[in-house]
């Protein structure tokens, strides 16, 4: 499979045939910036779709699977995790009905904007080595997950001073 920095979909199957999904998938090399983790990379990142023309629009759905490396937000261990996204987009002809849509013209769909749109507003705002991740005492900095400590860190509620306000 062919590598690109580019989601870009060739149309002329679609065209010829109305109505009935297409098979597209690709391997892409797309910027870390997308990212809400600082210390984390997108390691590679694969879209499959089902395109499907639809006179005059375009129907694409299926999934972006990015595979991230980086470093646990709690733990702090170098983890690798694979994000399955879910994609449902309609691309306009020429114009699309509002500012946020997507346009295509030709025979040719760049969808790469679209597949990065999606990844920055469905990622997980935390990188966690897994979901229950405990991450580290604040006190002695030992991880968690591996073992308990022995350190107290029951905390004073630092709000407990407004219930004695009065207005």
């Amino acid at each position: 499979m062919i590598v690109s920095d580019k989601v870009i979909i060739d149309l002329t199957d679609n065209f010829a045939q109305v109505g009935e999904p297409i098979e597209y998938s690709c391997v892409c090399d797309l910027d870390d910036g997308l990212l809400p983790y600082p210390n984390a990379s997108l390691a590679k990142t694969e879209v499959r779709l089902n395109v499907t023309f639809v006179k005059p629009n375009v129907q694409a759905e299926g999934t972006i699977v990015c595979l991230i490396k980086g470093f646990c937000d709690r733990c702090l261990k170098e983890t690798v995790r694979s994000v399955e996204l879910p994609f449902n987009q309609t691309f306009y002809k020429d114009s699309a009905p509002d500012e946020d849509g997507y346009v295509y013209s030709g025979s040719r769909l760049d969808a790469t904007k679209a597949v990065c749109d999606e990844i920055v507003v469905s990622l997980p705002m935390s990188f966690l080595c897994k979901p229950d991740c405990k991450g580290l005492c604040p006190k002695c900095g030992v991880d968690l997950n591996e073992r308990q400590c022995d350190c107290d860190t029951d905390r004073e509620n630092v709000f407990a001073a407004l219930k004695n306000l009065k207005f």
